[in-house]
């Protein structure tokens, strides 16, 4: 059974979650709870009233997926976008549509932790979400990794095979620095076969989680299902398309970004989080590709 508490300290909750918390900053919040991590991970909840209307808020670090993606505003999680808006604020880039339940909903990336705003007014909903922010940053965040912040890297059990290919992995920090523009090594999980590594990824991130990336390389002879994700140009999402040695997916000005490329036995899938520029992303993904030709490099 879940074991959901009372949030009320939030600065308490805060000295143990796995994210950073965001809370608005000029009108108050209600009925907040937080779901301990156990067979679940680790979420935030609570309400927040505005013009009349009552909005719902959750908060928690999304593991099973490229960073920065609006997961919740898919038709269904294995569906594709509704029709997705966005702004660009100094900190985040936040994504409106609407969610999995047909609701007026955002969903932002900030610092490692994924928002998701849901009301009935959209209105409402891009007021609230603009005044998120984080009370309680402290140091512990500054280069807080992503094995140390992943419900499924920690043996969470996954029900999912997206959930699966982070748990599948075995998970720490690398024992060398590796970097990628102002992206500094953060992770690395590797998953072996029969002795042989079938796939890895690797987590570059910035100071505090501002931005991030994740190098997926797979064993493309690996005959285990859901390792590669399809790479598709359907949808209401990207804007930007591009096909040459490295296929590349943007979205808006800001991102966020997917690429992938082929390096004979392998492939490489490359995500930026939002907050990166076209031309900053196609350098940088550049950069990330030409360091895993040699896989000896992240071992």
């Amino acid at each position: 059974m879940e074991k959901i508490v009372d949030a009320n300290d939030l600065e308490s909750i805060q000295e143990n979650s796995p994210f950073l918390i965001f809370i608005p900053d000029e009108i108050p919040i209600a009925k907040p709870t937080y779901r301990v991590p156990d067979e679940k991970w680790a979420t935030l909840r609570f309400e927040c009233s505005l013009g009349g209307e009552r909005l719902r808020v959750k908060e928690f670090f999304l593991d099973w997926f490229y960073p920065g993606f609006p997961k919740s505003l898919m038709d269904s999680f294995i569906s594709t976008y509704s029709a997705v808006e966005s702004s660009t604020l100094r900190d985040r880039v936040i994504f409106y549509g609407k969610n999995y339940k047909g609701k007026e909903a955002s969903s932002s990336f900030c610092m490692g932790t994924q928002i998701e705003i849901e009301g009935e007014s959209r209105k409402n909903v891009v007021k609230l979400s603009e005044m998120m922010t984080a009370p309680f940053v402290g140091e512990k965040f500054r280069r807080y990794p992503f094995f140390k912040r992943s419900f499924f890297a920690n043996g969470g059990k996954p029900e999912w095979f997206e959930e699966a290919r982070i748990s599948n992995l075995s998970w720490g920090a690398l024992e060398r620095e590796i970097c990628g523009g102002s992206l500094l090594s953060d992770s690395l999980g590797i998953y072996r076969d029969a002795g042989r590594i079938v796939q890895m990824i690797l987590v570059l991130s910035e100071d505090y989680y501002k931005r991030a990336a994740w190098v997926d390389i797979t064993n493309k002879e690996s005959r285990r299902p859901h390792l590669v994700y399809e790479f598709r140009k359907g949808g209401n999402f990207f804007d930007v398309f591009e096909e040459t040695d490295v296929a590349l997916a943007f979205r808006g000005d800001a991102g966020p970004t997917i690429a992938r490329s082929d390096l004979g036995n392998f492939v490489a899938t490359v995500s930026l989080t939002p907050l990166f520029k076209l031309q900053d992303a196609r350098s940088t993904v550049k950069s990330l590709i030409e360091g895993v030709r040699e896989l000896e490099t992240f071992i």
